[in-house]
């Protein structure tokens, strides 16, 4: 099949769950025969031929609005190849690039497949959020010809939108769990947390950092590595500053996925205190490695962590400190969590089963 991906994130271009999941997406596709191109957004234009395996084409943005990229010159190479592929894949309906493939698809294209990376945006407020879902959100789905969501729990919140059930799959997000393994001698007495993410309003970077400032009083050595990029990275960095805890915090813009690891292998608890999310491809590598995860307790990840992890309160920094503390002051916690994580994930989020399973719905499509 020629089959084209649209995704305003990209790995290694960006760091993020949508980009990654482009990527590796595209490169196992690509793997198994099928012609692939990427339409992204970048600081530039052009074309280039991937060490993956797949093609992208780049388009400068000509404005961000909420850190979203507005790109005119993709709609004009959308519409002069919308009938050029088999199927075109759109990421996230937040993604204005997502968008034109969805007016592009009313006017006349290939197939429209859109995944759905989460409900609601992490950087717009919430009277813009509600405005867009009953506009844009609604339109772009409307205009899909199939849409994939990863749980049950997001497919029952678009259909409570109006969106007709009967367009919507369920395939699970997935990773690689021959790539992502336990350290061959786990060690769960360390004192090291990871969190890797965006560095945006909706990621509760805050309540992390309020909540590593006290665990820092109550568990001697403890550290906190974060992993990422994003418009708050400086905000956080100024904070972790006055609160003095720089020498106890390790900020990385970008860790490879082949290095990326050891980096989770190293680390005793996986923190990610989000407002709003999909399902994060982070999680689902951190428990693939044995890692027990503390997360807040959003519907879509209450199955997936239960057992495998501790799921908090939002927006509550005590709730984080006692769920991190818990996994931190008792050895046998952590050892059961992590490798009842490393077993749900190699049941139920194979990769190679997601890539199949969406192959298959491109396959029913066309």
């Amino acid at each position: 099949m020629k089959i084209l991906r649209v995704a305003a994130d990209l790995y290694p271009n960006v760091v993020g769950g949508v980009g990654l999941h482009a990527h590796e997406m595209s490169r196992m596709q690509a793997a198994l025969g099928h012609d692939v191109t990427v339409y992204t957004c970048a600081d530039h234009n052009g074309r280039v031929s991937s060490e993956s395996g797949y093609n992208s084409c780049t388009f400068k943005p000509l404005i961000k609005l909420l850190g979203n990229s507005i790109t005119p010159d993709m709609l004009f190479e959308l519409w002069n190849n919308r009938r050029s592929f088999d199927i075109i894949h759109a990421h996230s309906h937040l993604f204005f690039s997502t968008n034109l493939c969805a007016l592009v698809n009313e006017l006349g294209s290939s197939p429209l497949v859109v995944t759905n990376h989460g409900l609601n945006s992490q950087t717009a407020p919430k009277w813009f959020q509600d405005f867009y879902n009953l506009t844009g959100t609604r339109f772009t789905y409307s205009a899909a010809d199939r849409i994939i969501c990863y749980t049950d729990t997001e497919k029952r919140e678009l259909v409570g939108m109006g969106i007709k059930a009967n367009k919507i799959s369920v395939i699970h997000n997935g990773i690689n769990t021959d790539h992502f393994v336990p350290a061959d001698s786990p060690c769960y007495d360390k004192r090291r947390l990871l969190w890797i993410g965006r560095y945006a309003k909706g990621k509760g970077v805050d309540y992390l950092i309020d909540a590593f400032h006290i665990l820092r009083s109550r568990f001697p050595g403890i550290h906190l590595t974060m992993v990422g990029r994003g418009p708050d990275k400086d905000r956080i960095a100024s904070k972790i500053d006055q609160l003095g805890l720089d020498q106890d915090v390790a900020l990385k813009d970008f860790i490879p996925n082949s290095e990326i690891v050891s980096l989770y292998q190293s680390s005793s608890v996986f923190v990610l205190p989000s407002l709003e999310e999909g399902v994060p491809r982070t999680i689902l590598e951190a428990m693939a490695c044995g890692i027990p995860v503390v997360c807040t307790r959003l519907p879509q990840l209450v199955d997936i962590v239960d057992g495998s992890g501790i799921l908090v309160s939002l927006r509550d920094v005590d709730s984080l400190v006692q769920g991190i503390s818990e996994i931190l002051s008792d050895a046998s916690i952590a050892r059961t969590l992590g490798e009842n994580g490393r077993e749900n994930v190699v049941e139920n989020y194979s990769w190679t089963d997601t890539v199949k399973k969406t192959i298959q719905l491109y396959e029913e499509l066309i």
